[in-house]
């Protein structure tokens, strides 16, 4: 058969959006009479009242694109209106949402490596392959980063994505375990006067804690309303801290795997914002109207822990612990500049209490530690300050990287989208909106990727369905009622 005479099978899943399925119906089939692609349209409608289950509505439309003899599918959210999409034919997987056209009022969606949502195409044969979605992720989120998941365990053709490792890739490095280990050091930083924090870390993958909401990996605070920084379960690298008033103001980097990577935190208290770099370049920044909490009362900061003394606190209160490797950590009592930055975030062979290159503010330092100078199981201060940090229950370990951290994220042929109207549904205001996604991350770390004969056990092998009625629209259309 010819490629361009291959049918294609359009599955949107749908629930209770008539005005967003009216317009893209309008606007989708206006599109493909520009194009020479044989296709069928399949609405699958959730008619019943639980939570709204995306992989189950998706495995029922491929079900009904076979009965079409449909080569291949397109699984489509309804809210995205192609203005620049190629929908023909491929032989592997693709994920086609990679641009989209800015709505006003509306936060821009969010496109990251791994993103594998939204709008996906595959081939029948291979969505067979993966045994399809998984039908138990209930509300909104994590049944694509699954699917993605399904791809590599099946070995189905995936890009080989490189993120390179910051630092030295041969060096000592604290090795902290996620439940009791930490370092202690004396609080002497001055939060009212200029200053900067840098610290490189390399957060492992984690399981997550199902007694709080979401987890935060502090590598470094200052207990109270914390003054942190921290990996998250958002897979965002964070900073946080409150004002006066015990307002947050935080940065959040865009999504990102786990690597190893160094945050710094330059305080301007002329300026009235906090600038937060990663990797050397500028991630987000967050302006304070107030003044920034004192933080002169807390007598000690931590390496790898909120504040260790939470552990009989309410659950609400954990400490946080940080599970991965921490090599350095810098305090100045200064801004340095972005080209100073950008030095030391690259920098792979000097010590920091040394000036090199761009770098030209070793003495302002306030606070030094390098896991390369241990003294009796304490980090030395090799600023000369003699604040040395007392290590609790880490390894000091021979730490080894390649130049790159390897990661798998989809084939992806470069469209355009214009996004209908819609209510955020999943990181809002530095948490979940809705707590199924938590659910739904639990459940996808916390027994999916521990446990391969879930994958086979939950699909299209496994689908059960009430079918409420079909109706053919149009030609081109057909409306499916289920019950899941």
């Amino acid at each position: 058969m010819e490629e361009n005479k291959k049918k294609l099978g359009v599955i949107v899943p749908y629930r209770n959006r008539r005005e967003h399925l009216k317009e893209f119906s309008r606007r989708f089939i206006r599109y493909m009479e520009r194009v020479d692609i044989d296709y069928e349209l399949i609405v699958i409608n959730q008619d019943d009242a639980k939570l709204f289950n995306r992989g189950s509505l998706l495995n029922i439309g491929f079900k009904y694109a076979e009965n079409l003899n449909c080569d291949y599918v397109v699984f489509h959210d309804v809210d995205m209106l192609p203005i620049q999409v190629d929908y023909s034919y491929s032989d592997v997987p693709l994920h086609l949402s990679t641009h989209f056209l800015k709505t006003e009022g509306y936060q821009d969606k969010e496109v990251f490596d791994e993103y594998f949502g939204g709008v996906t195409m595959f081939p029948m044969e291979q969505f067979r392959k993966i045994n399809g979605y998984s039908n138990k992720f209930w509300g909104w989120g994590y049944e694509d980063t699954d699917l993605l998941y399904r791809c590599f365990k099946k070995e189905i053709p995936l890009i080989d994505f490189d993120i390179e490792n910051m630092g030295p890739l041969t060096t000592k490095a604290l090795k902290l375990n996620g439940y009791d280990a930490y370092v202690k050091g004396r609080n002497t930083f001055k939060l009212n006067q200029n200053m900067t924090f840098f610290i490189s870390f390399y957060p492992f993958e984690n399981t997550y804690d199902h007694k709080k909401d979401y987890d935060n990996f502090t590598a470094f605070s200052i207990p109270g309303y914390d003054f942190s920084i921290t990996y998250n379960s958002f897979c965002r690298y964070n900073f946080c801290t409150f004002d006066r008033d015990n307002n947050a103001l935080y940065v959040n980097s865009k999504i990102k795997t786990n690597y190893s990577t160094n945050l710094c935190v330059v305080i301007d208290n002329v300026g009235d914002i906090i600038n937060v770099y990663q990797d050397g370049y500028l991630i987000g920044q967050t302006r304070f109207f107030k003044k920034i909490r004192s933080y002169e009362n807390e007598r000690y900061f931590y390496l790898g822990a909120g504040n260790p003394k939470r552990d009989d606190l309410p659950n609400s209160q954990y400490p946080d612990y940080f599970k991965g490797y921490i090599t350095n950590f810098a305090v100045y009592n200064c801004k340095l500049s972005e080209n100073e930055i950008l030095e030391i975030s690259k920098n792979k062979d000097f010590k920091l209490n040394q000036n090199f290159g761009n770098y030209k503010s070793a003495t302002d330092l306030e606070l030094y530690y390098d896991a390369n100078f241990v003294e009796n199981y304490k980090l030395k201060d090799l600023s000369g300050n003699l604040n040395n940090g007392k290590i609790f229950n880490c390894e000091v370990v021979d730490l080894e990287l390649e130049k790159y951290k390897r990661i798998k994220i989809p084939h992806r042929r470069d469209s355009t989208f214009a996004l209908l109207e819609h209510k955020e549904n999943g990181f809002y205001k530095n948490k979940w909106k809705f707590k199924a996604t938590r659910w739904n991350q639990l459940r996808f770390y916390n027994e999916v990727k521990l446990n391969d004969e879930l994958l086979e056990d939950d699909g299209l092998s496994t689908l059960e369905f009430t079918e409420y009625g079909v109706e053919k629209i149009s030609e081109k259309i057909t409306h499916v009622n289920v019950g899941i």
